[in-house]
Protein backbone atom coordinates (compact mmCIF):
# COMPACT_ATOMS: atom_id res chain seq x y z
CA UNK A 1 0.00 0.00 0.00
CA UNK A 2 1.05 4.03 -0.84
CA UNK A 3 0.49 6.97 0.00
CA UNK A 4 -0.78 9.32 -2.59
CA UNK A 5 -1.11 13.14 -2.42
CA UNK A 6 -3.40 14.34 -5.09
CA UNK A 7 -3.03 18.17 -5.60
CA UNK A 8 -6.15 20.40 -6.32
CA UNK A 9 -8.68 18.51 -4.80
CA UNK A 10 -11.72 20.58 -6.05
CA UNK A 11 -10.64 20.10 -9.74
CA UNK A 12 -13.07 17.36 -11.87
CA UNK A 13 -10.35 14.65 -11.87
CA UNK A 14 -9.26 14.60 -8.33
CA UNK A 15 -12.49 12.04 -7.15
CA UNK A 16 -12.33 9.60 -9.60
CA UNK A 17 -8.68 9.10 -9.26
CA UNK A 18 -9.30 9.21 -5.13
CA UNK A 19 -11.98 6.53 -5.50
CA UNK A 20 -10.02 4.28 -8.10
CA UNK A 21 -6.43 4.73 -6.01
CA UNK A 22 -8.69 3.84 -2.53
CA UNK A 23 -10.19 0.77 -4.13
CA UNK A 24 -6.62 -0.50 -4.77
CA UNK A 25 -5.73 -0.27 -1.10
CA UNK A 26 -3.57 2.85 -0.96
CA UNK A 27 -3.90 6.17 1.07
CA UNK A 28 -5.04 9.01 -0.37
CA UNK A 29 -4.36 12.73 0.87
CA UNK A 30 -5.31 15.99 -0.75
CA UNK A 31 -4.60 19.25 -0.56
CA UNK A 32 -6.16 22.63 -2.01
CA UNK A 33 -5.87 26.39 -1.99
CA UNK A 34 -9.97 26.00 -0.23
CA UNK A 35 -11.34 25.05 3.07
CA UNK A 36 -11.77 21.48 2.96
CA UNK A 37 -15.47 21.71 3.63
CA UNK A 38 -15.67 23.46 0.05
CA UNK A 39 -15.66 20.36 -1.71
CA UNK A 40 -16.45 16.62 -1.42
CA UNK A 41 -13.18 14.95 -2.37
CA UNK A 42 -11.37 17.00 0.03
CA UNK A 43 -13.57 15.39 2.87
CA UNK A 44 -13.25 12.33 1.43
CA UNK A 45 -9.00 12.09 1.72
CA UNK A 46 -7.34 10.11 4.00
CA UNK A 47 -5.56 13.75 5.09
CA UNK A 48 -6.28 17.12 3.68
CA UNK A 49 -4.11 20.25 4.29
CA UNK A 50 -4.82 23.83 2.70
CA UNK A 51 -1.96 24.90 0.31
CA UNK A 52 -1.04 27.37 -1.28
CA UNK A 53 -1.44 29.29 -5.03
CA UNK A 54 1.05 27.29 -7.39
CA UNK A 55 1.66 30.88 -8.74
CA UNK A 56 3.35 31.55 -5.58
CA UNK A 57 6.54 29.48 -7.20
CA UNK A 58 9.36 28.78 -4.81
CA UNK A 59 6.76 29.44 -1.48
CA UNK A 60 4.07 26.73 -2.91
CA UNK A 61 7.20 24.46 -3.53
CA UNK A 62 8.54 24.40 -0.23
CA UNK A 63 5.18 24.03 1.08
CA UNK A 64 4.98 20.56 -0.93
CA UNK A 65 7.98 19.27 -0.01
CA UNK A 66 7.82 20.17 3.42
CA UNK A 67 3.84 18.31 4.07
CA UNK A 68 5.57 15.07 1.31
CA UNK A 69 7.86 14.69 4.27
CA UNK A 70 5.60 15.18 7.04
CA UNK A 71 2.87 12.97 5.66
CA UNK A 72 5.74 10.35 3.86
CA UNK A 73 3.74 10.58 0.41
CA UNK A 74 5.04 7.81 -2.04
CA UNK A 75 3.89 10.05 -4.87
CA UNK A 76 2.57 13.38 -5.97
CA UNK A 77 0.09 13.64 -8.30
CA UNK A 78 -0.54 17.85 -10.00
CA UNK A 79 -3.78 17.85 -11.27
CA UNK A 80 -3.84 21.28 -12.52
CA UNK A 81 -1.42 22.69 -15.26
CA UNK A 82 -0.27 25.76 -13.09
CA UNK A 83 1.08 23.13 -10.53
CA UNK A 84 2.75 21.20 -13.30
CA UNK A 85 4.46 23.85 -14.42
CA UNK A 86 6.04 24.86 -10.83
CA UNK A 87 6.52 21.08 -9.74
CA UNK A 88 8.24 19.52 -12.78
CA UNK A 89 11.57 20.57 -12.28
CA UNK A 90 11.75 19.83 -8.84
CA UNK A 91 11.15 15.82 -9.50
CA UNK A 92 15.08 15.37 -7.98
CA UNK A 93 14.15 17.20 -4.82
CA UNK A 94 11.39 15.26 -4.09
CA UNK A 95 12.73 11.82 -5.12
CA UNK A 96 14.96 12.62 -2.11
CA UNK A 97 12.32 12.37 0.50
CA UNK A 98 10.96 8.78 -1.03
CA UNK A 99 8.29 10.25 -3.12
CA UNK A 100 8.15 9.86 -6.84
CA UNK A 101 6.34 12.91 -8.40
CA UNK A 102 3.90 12.20 -11.29
CA UNK A 103 4.52 14.50 -13.87
CA UNK A 104 6.57 14.47 -17.38
CA UNK A 105 10.30 15.62 -17.53
CA UNK A 106 10.48 19.48 -17.08
CA UNK A 107 11.44 20.05 -20.83
CA UNK A 108 8.89 17.91 -21.69
CA UNK A 109 6.39 19.61 -19.84
CA UNK A 110 7.59 22.88 -21.19
CA UNK A 111 6.85 21.86 -24.74
CA UNK A 112 3.72 20.65 -23.59
CA UNK A 113 2.60 23.55 -22.61
CA UNK A 114 3.57 26.11 -24.95
CA UNK A 115 1.03 25.82 -27.95
CA UNK A 116 2.98 27.56 -30.37
CA UNK A 117 5.91 25.52 -29.81
CA UNK A 118 4.15 22.04 -29.63
CA UNK A 119 2.55 23.10 -33.07
CA UNK A 120 5.89 23.85 -34.22
CA UNK A 121 7.33 20.88 -33.05
CA UNK A 122 5.01 18.78 -34.37
CA UNK A 123 5.06 20.10 -37.80
CA UNK A 124 8.64 19.17 -37.84
CA UNK A 125 9.05 15.69 -35.72
CA UNK A 126 4.88 14.28 -37.01
CA UNK A 127 4.84 12.10 -39.67
CA UNK A 128 2.66 12.62 -42.21
CA UNK A 129 0.59 9.24 -41.82
CA UNK A 130 0.18 9.66 -37.96
CA UNK A 131 -3.96 10.02 -38.36
CA UNK A 132 -3.83 14.09 -37.61
CA UNK A 133 -2.92 17.33 -38.86
CA UNK A 134 -1.29 20.38 -36.96
CA UNK A 135 -3.09 23.81 -37.62
CA UNK A 136 -1.16 26.96 -38.67
CA UNK A 137 0.16 28.41 -36.04
CA UNK A 138 1.18 32.49 -36.01
CA UNK A 139 2.08 35.00 -33.03
CA UNK A 140 -0.53 37.53 -32.92
CA UNK A 141 0.36 41.40 -32.76
CA UNK A 142 -1.99 44.15 -32.24
CA UNK A 143 -0.98 45.72 -35.52
CA UNK A 144 0.12 42.83 -38.10
CA UNK A 145 -3.17 40.56 -39.76
CA UNK A 146 -2.13 37.39 -39.23
CA UNK A 147 -1.40 35.62 -42.81
CA UNK A 148 -4.82 33.57 -42.28
CA UNK A 149 -8.77 34.05 -43.55
CA UNK A 150 -11.06 35.18 -41.18
CA UNK A 151 -12.90 34.46 -38.84
CA UNK A 152 -9.73 33.26 -36.67
CA UNK A 153 -9.07 31.87 -32.87
CA UNK A 154 -6.71 33.90 -30.44
CA UNK A 155 -5.91 31.43 -27.22
CA UNK A 156 -3.13 32.52 -24.59
CA UNK A 157 0.08 29.96 -25.53
CA UNK A 158 0.27 28.67 -22.11
CA UNK A 159 -3.64 28.76 -21.31
CA UNK A 160 -5.37 26.38 -19.64
CA UNK A 161 -9.70 25.22 -19.40
CA UNK A 162 -10.42 27.73 -22.35
CA UNK A 163 -9.52 30.96 -20.45
CA UNK A 164 -8.44 33.65 -22.75
CA UNK A 165 -9.72 32.57 -26.05
CA UNK A 166 -11.50 34.80 -28.62
CA UNK A 167 -12.75 34.38 -31.96
CA UNK A 168 -12.13 37.44 -34.51
CA UNK A 169 -14.72 37.21 -37.45
CA UNK A 170 -12.98 40.64 -38.95
CA UNK A 171 -10.00 42.51 -38.97
CA UNK A 172 -11.59 45.15 -36.29
CA UNK A 173 -12.23 42.23 -33.71
CA UNK A 174 -8.76 40.61 -33.89
CA UNK A 175 -6.66 43.81 -33.85
CA UNK A 176 -8.92 44.71 -30.87
CA UNK A 177 -8.41 41.20 -29.17
CA UNK A 178 -4.32 41.17 -30.11
CA UNK A 179 -4.04 44.65 -28.69
CA UNK A 180 -5.37 42.88 -24.82
CA UNK A 181 -1.99 40.75 -24.23
CA UNK A 182 1.22 39.83 -25.60
CA UNK A 183 0.80 36.08 -25.33
CA UNK A 184 -1.82 34.93 -27.54
CA UNK A 185 -0.99 32.98 -30.87
CA UNK A 186 -3.50 32.96 -33.74
CA UNK A 187 -5.13 29.92 -35.93
CA UNK A 188 -7.43 29.56 -38.32
CA UNK A 189 -11.11 29.00 -36.49
CA UNK A 190 -12.21 25.45 -37.72
CA UNK A 191 -15.56 24.61 -37.03
CA UNK A 192 -16.20 20.89 -35.62
CA UNK A 193 -16.07 18.09 -33.15
CA UNK A 194 -13.92 18.32 -30.04
CA UNK A 195 -12.09 14.64 -29.23
CA UNK A 196 -10.13 14.34 -26.36
CA UNK A 197 -7.90 11.09 -25.51
CA UNK A 198 -6.48 9.94 -22.31
CA UNK A 199 -3.33 8.93 -23.17
CA UNK A 200 -0.72 6.67 -20.97
CA UNK A 201 3.25 6.04 -22.12
CA UNK A 202 5.57 4.30 -20.01
CA UNK A 203 9.21 4.65 -20.26
CA UNK A 204 10.18 1.85 -22.95
CA UNK A 205 7.07 3.74 -25.18
CA UNK A 206 4.24 1.47 -24.84
CA UNK A 207 1.42 3.28 -25.41
CA UNK A 208 -2.80 2.85 -24.20
CA UNK A 209 -5.10 5.38 -25.04
CA UNK A 210 -8.59 5.96 -25.25
CA UNK A 211 -10.67 8.72 -27.48
CA UNK A 212 -13.58 10.49 -26.62
CA UNK A 213 -16.38 12.38 -28.85
CA UNK A 214 -17.37 15.38 -26.83
CA UNK A 215 -20.89 15.59 -27.32
CA UNK A 216 -21.75 18.32 -24.94
CA UNK A 217 -19.10 20.16 -23.18
CA UNK A 218 -18.78 23.35 -21.12
CA UNK A 219 -18.05 26.82 -22.54
CA UNK A 220 -14.66 26.32 -20.60
CA UNK A 221 -14.06 22.78 -21.75
CA UNK A 222 -15.45 20.54 -19.85
CA UNK A 223 -16.98 17.31 -21.14
CA UNK A 224 -20.46 16.60 -19.42
CA UNK A 225 -21.35 13.82 -22.06
CA UNK A 226 -19.23 12.04 -24.29
CA UNK A 227 -18.86 8.94 -26.52
CA UNK A 228 -16.05 6.48 -25.72
CA UNK A 229 -14.63 4.45 -28.92
CA UNK A 230 -12.00 1.79 -28.04
CA UNK A 231 -9.53 1.26 -31.14
CA UNK A 232 -10.51 4.65 -32.53
CA UNK A 233 -7.72 5.89 -35.33
CA UNK A 234 -7.09 8.68 -33.03
CA UNK A 235 -5.26 5.84 -30.63
CA UNK A 236 -2.31 6.28 -33.80
CA UNK A 237 -2.11 10.03 -33.64
CA UNK A 238 -1.43 9.97 -29.80
CA UNK A 239 1.10 7.21 -29.73
CA UNK A 240 2.87 9.04 -32.38
CA UNK A 241 2.58 12.45 -31.13
CA UNK A 242 3.07 10.73 -27.26
CA UNK A 243 6.75 8.89 -28.76
CA UNK A 244 7.93 12.26 -30.63
CA UNK A 245 7.56 14.49 -27.13
CA UNK A 246 8.74 11.50 -25.40
CA UNK A 247 5.56 11.60 -22.68
CA UNK A 248 5.84 8.98 -19.92
CA UNK A 249 3.40 8.81 -17.83
CA UNK A 250 -0.45 9.83 -18.48
CA UNK A 251 -1.78 12.90 -20.38
CA UNK A 252 -5.01 14.15 -22.38
CA UNK A 253 -4.70 15.38 -25.66
CA UNK A 254 -7.22 17.61 -27.35
CA UNK A 255 -8.21 17.35 -31.43
CA UNK A 256 -10.81 18.73 -33.55
CA UNK A 257 -12.76 17.31 -36.26
CA UNK A 258 -13.30 19.37 -39.06
CA UNK A 259 -14.22 18.40 -42.73
CA UNK A 260 -13.61 14.77 -41.54
CA UNK A 261 -10.39 15.34 -40.40
CA UNK A 262 -8.52 15.65 -37.41
CA UNK A 263 -6.13 18.76 -36.26
CA UNK A 264 -4.32 18.69 -33.41
CA UNK A 265 -5.07 21.22 -30.46
CA UNK A 266 -3.11 20.84 -27.09
CA UNK A 267 -1.69 18.11 -25.27
CA UNK A 268 -2.58 18.63 -20.93
CA UNK A 269 0.11 16.69 -19.03
CA UNK A 270 -1.99 15.51 -16.29
CA UNK A 271 -4.47 13.82 -15.31
CA UNK A 272 -7.97 15.30 -17.98
CA UNK A 273 -10.97 16.57 -16.50
CA UNK A 274 -12.09 13.51 -18.10
CA UNK A 275 -10.83 11.10 -17.12
CA UNK A 276 -13.09 9.70 -15.29
CA UNK A 277 -14.84 9.03 -18.16
CA UNK A 278 -11.94 6.63 -19.21
CA UNK A 279 -12.16 4.70 -16.33
CA UNK A 280 -15.82 4.27 -15.99
CA UNK A 281 -15.32 2.71 -19.54
CA UNK A 282 -12.94 0.45 -17.94
CA UNK A 283 -10.00 2.07 -18.72
CA UNK A 284 -7.55 2.18 -15.95
CA UNK A 285 -5.63 5.71 -16.19
CA UNK A 286 -5.18 5.72 -12.32
CA UNK A 287 -3.21 2.73 -12.22
CA UNK A 288 -1.17 3.45 -15.72
CA UNK A 289 0.09 6.66 -13.96
CA UNK A 290 1.72 4.92 -11.20
CA UNK A 291 3.10 2.27 -13.19
CA UNK A 292 4.49 4.86 -15.99
CA UNK A 293 6.56 6.83 -13.50
CA UNK A 294 7.41 3.77 -11.46
CA UNK A 295 9.22 2.63 -14.61
CA UNK A 296 7.26 0.04 -14.90
CA UNK A 297 5.43 -1.29 -18.22
CA UNK A 298 1.24 -0.81 -19.32
CA UNK A 299 -0.35 -4.04 -19.03
CA UNK A 300 -0.70 -5.14 -22.68
CA UNK A 301 -4.54 -6.74 -22.66
CA UNK A 302 -6.37 -3.60 -21.29
CA UNK A 303 -10.36 -2.97 -22.83
CA UNK A 304 -12.62 -0.30 -22.61
CA UNK A 305 -16.13 -0.95 -23.65
CA UNK A 306 -17.79 1.64 -26.68
CA UNK A 307 -20.54 3.66 -24.74
CA UNK A 308 -21.96 7.01 -23.94
CA UNK A 309 -21.56 8.37 -20.56
CA UNK A 310 -23.36 11.36 -18.82
CA UNK A 311 -21.37 13.18 -15.89
CA UNK A 312 -23.74 13.75 -13.02
CA UNK A 313 -23.77 16.26 -10.00
CA UNK A 314 -24.82 14.96 -6.57
CA UNK A 315 -24.85 17.30 -3.27
CA UNK A 316 -22.72 16.36 -0.19
CA UNK A 317 -22.92 17.61 3.07
CA UNK A 318 -19.39 18.33 4.02
CA UNK A 319 -19.80 20.43 7.17
CA UNK A 320 -22.55 20.48 9.94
Amino acid sequence: MSRILLTAAGSISALPAMERYRAMGHEVFACDIYDRSWNAASTLADGFFQSRLATDGESYVAQMLEEVKRLQIHYLIPLTDPEVDVLSGRKADFAALGCTLCTPEKDVATLLRSKDEMNRFLEKNLDVTAGCCTIPTWKASGDTLPPFDFPVILKPSNGRSSQGLVVARDQQAYLAAAALRDDYIVQPFLEGEVWCADVARDAAGNVYSLARREILRTTNGLGTTVEVFPGHELERACACIAEAANIVGVVNMEFICHDGAFYFLEVNPRFSGGVGFSMAAGADFAAAMLLCHRGECLPGNQSAKKCILARESRITITRE
